[in-house]
């Protein structure tokens, strides 16, 4: 069954005999939908990597200059890939999640349970890894580079 975006095309077959002929075999091909994508949606998702990683590269400086320092950018666990991953003054671990937002009034309704619940789920990872506690914080980051942090994810 093809989908929406791929098409199972047929293995350019070779000259030489198999024992396994009665096996049907494909590859995948773009189909027309997935090849006509614009390049204005290419570009606006370079964009919005990019503005991602100056989001982050901000919030990473909001908590430097509070005295945390970086243990890893992008860490990946078992259940959720965490933006950074800092040791705070007082010697726990702090996990922060960055968002961007173009308006203030939409924070709520960027992060969903789901995200939620991964992300509780790779605090107690990490939490049982490093054997120390573990805080997690919300960066929500503006165009204008305003950073709103939310340190109870709970809700």
């Amino acid at each position: 069954m093809a989908s929406k975006f791929t098409r199972a095309t047929p293995r350019p077959s070779t000259n030489k005999a198999s024992s396994r002929t009665d096996r049907a075999s494909c590859t995948a091909a773009l189909s027309r939908a997935s090849r006509n994508t614009s390049a204005k949606s290419e570009t606006a998702l370079y964009w919005a990597h990019e503005r991602g990683l100056h989001s982050e590269n901000h919030v990473l400086n909001h908590y430097l200059k509070k005295q945390y320092r970086l243990v890893g950018q992008r860490v990946k666990t078992p259940f959720a890939e965490v933006d950074l991953l800092l040791r705070a003054p007082q010697g726990h671990l702090l996990m922060v999640e960055v968002k961007t937002a173009n308006l203030m009034e939409f924070q709520p309704f960027r992060v969903s349970q789901k995200q939620k619940a991964r992300l509780l789920r790779a605090m107690q990872f990490l939490a049982s890894r490093w054997d120390m506690l573990v805080e997690v914080h919300w960066a929500f980051v503006t165009k204008e580079g305003e950073i709103t942090v939310f340190e109870d994810i709970s809700g």
